[in-house]
């Protein structure tokens, strides 16, 4: 590994999470001694890292003090590669002759302590730095104690970099270092069969990440990553756990009582995803009553509340996955039918209905969905998508074809083709004028432009760029050369407009660009009209500029 390929050797995480530290400039210090790099580098805690090179820049060693131990490099090491690569040469250019005595390792350092000098050191260090003492009591404590020095871990990073009540966006990272210690933790835990310790980390990262939420900048996702990250560790926990463990009780109950918590109020897709991970510990009845009465949720009735529909789609969608798990096929088939309110569950009544050839059950399924769904423009236009494939597998010619003008207004272009070859010769001339007039008028979607271009209709295409001169940019070669001299007039007005309301130099440079695309399409023809604006605009040295440096690049 060498400072020219490391990130092929890294985990990506630590890689991103390294390269962030280094472009915040977290890197305080490096020197070089003339054996090894030595560099200081700032986070929740200020660590050291060491680096040895080869002349042909390998790797050969590199050491970094920090408690991460669960892999082969931490972000703090990462940080630091790139500082050398990008600073090193010039830090080695500036050395004198006279180089300092070499720096003694770490950890040949404190090889040389006896026992009683070692807990001194430590001990000393622990009081200065009470994130030293959380991470030293969390790693090293009794099992019932682990979940409180987790906390303790997890509060010492965010305290360390929270000013004045608040983490700034460029902290965030560092905040949730002792978040990711405890997720190392939990992943040892769980990979030596303590599942119910392992949840119990998770839930105490998942706590303390949503009180960290509300009073940072997650724009880089960091807390939102870390409640993830557990979640899913959990989810996998539990379905690696073998079916009669004794723990599962305990397990579930630890999990429902969190995603219950009032700290996700507000918050749905995250207490969902805790439910859904107690699924496949339904297996045992009480537990499955427990979470049933909290999903088992009905409807008020009436238009769905759009804003609050997910919590109650979702729910269903935990209790469908319970019913399929446990009680079979046909059990889960029926729930699906009893509840069409729920549009996930429409949709798959509709595909069955399709798939199974009962066309009119699929059409009547997607016509009622439409008026339940009026306010949603995607629903509405998905259950038009399976009618519509409902029509074409019965055969409904005059159906399809409305329903396909429908779509097409709507602004999907598919439908016009679609809708085209519906037709035949004889009666496609008729109906294409019309679905131009019905589209014409507001160029719905932007539909109407792509069908008159599509189609190549040159007319159309001509008269609607008279009316909207700055289409004639995008849509002067479909009417060339038919039409060379309306282009030249058109690219002419519009290019007189927009020098009328041009008053700084990013304008005057639009306006020599459309020139370009003019005299490209045109060779020639805008001699007339770059006289005329260095004519009329010589007082405006900018613009005038601007016209000088596209006559040079244009020979």
């Amino acid at each position: 590994m060498t400072l020219l390929n490391f990130e092929n050797y890294i985990d990506s995480k630590i890689l991103s999470r390294g390269k962030e530290y280094y472009q915040a400039g977290y890197v305080a210090s490096l020197e070089y001694d003339g054996d090894e790099w030595v560099a200081n580098v700032e986070g929740s805690e200020e660590y050291t890292v060491s680096v040895s090179l080869s002349s042909d820049g390998e790797i050969t060693d590199t050491y970094c003090d920090c408690p991460y131990e669960w892999g082969d490099y931490c972000k703090h090491q990462v940080a630091v590669f790139y500082e050398i690569r990008d600073k090193g040469q010039k830090i080695l250019a500036g050395i004198k002759s006279n180089k300092p005595a070499k720096r003694e390792k770490l950890e040949n350092i404190l090889a040389k302590l006896d026992k009683e000098a070692l807990i001194a050191l430590i001990v000393e260090y622990a009081g200065t730095y009470k994130q030293i003492k959380s991470e030293i009591q969390f790693r090293f404590s009794e099992k019932e104690d682990v979940t409180n020095s987790a906390r303790q871990v997890i509060r010492s990073a965010i305290n360390a970099v929270k000013h004045r009540g608040y983490v700034e966006y460029r902290d965030v990272g560092a905040a949730t270092d002792g978040a990711e210690i405890v997720i190392q933790m939990m992943d040892d835990k769980i990979a030596h069969g303590d599942i119910s310790t392992g949840v119990s980390l998770g839930v105490v990262v998942a706590e303390e990440m949503m009180d960290l939420i509300a009073y940072c900048d997650d724009s880089n996702g960091y807390v939102g990553g870390a409640i993830s990250t557990v979640i899913s560790k959990i989810q996998d926990a539990i379905l690696a756990m073998p079916i009669n463990c004794r723990d599962s009780k305990k397990i579930f109950q630890t999990i429902l009582s969190h995603a219950l918590d009032d700290i996700y109020d507000g918050w749905t897709e995250w207490p969902m995803a805790f439910f859904s991970a107690l699924v496949p510990l339904c297996n045992d009845r009480n537990n499955r009553e427990q979470l049933e009465r909290y999903l088992s949720v009905s409807d008020s009735g009436g238009s769905r509340d759009l804003s609050r529909d997910f919590d109650y789609r979702h729910k269903q969608w935990l209790r469908l996955q319970i019913i399929k798990q446990f009680d079979g096929d046909e059990a889960a088939r029926n729930y699906i039918e009893q509840n069409l309110d729920n549009y996930d569950f429409r949709i798959i009544t509709i595909k069955f209905a399709i798939a199974e050839g009962d066309y009119d059950k699929a059409v009547a399924l997607c016509i009622e969905g439409e008026s339940d769904y009026s306010q949603s423009r995607g629903y509405v236009k998905q259950l038009r998508e399976l009618r519509y494939t409902a029509y074409e597998a019965a055969g409904k010619i005059p159906e399809l074809k409305s329903l396909a003008l429908t779509l097409l207004l709507d602004g999907d272009f598919a439908y016009f083709l679609k809708y085209k070859d519906l037709h035949t010769k004889e009666d496609w001339l008729p109906a294409y004028y019309d679905v131009l007039d019905k589209t014409e008028g507001n160029n719905i979607h932007g539909i109407y432009v792509e069908i008159i271009t599509h189609e190549k209709h040159k007319p159309r295409i001509l008269a609607y760029c008279k009316k909207s001169q700055y289409a004639i940019v995008r849509l002067h070669t479909y009417l060339l050369p038919e039409y060379k001299q309306e282009v030249g007039e058109i690219f002419t007005e519009y290019i007189r407009a927009q020098a009328t309301r041009a008053d700084n130099r990013s304008r005057y440079h639009e306006i020599c660009k459309l020139i370009e695309t003019w005299e490209k399409a045109c060779p020639g023809g805008t001699v007339l009209l770059c006289d005329e604006i260095r004519e009329k605009y010589a007082h405006r040295p900018a613009f005038m500029d601007e016209m000088r440096k596209m006559d040079v690049e244009n020979g």
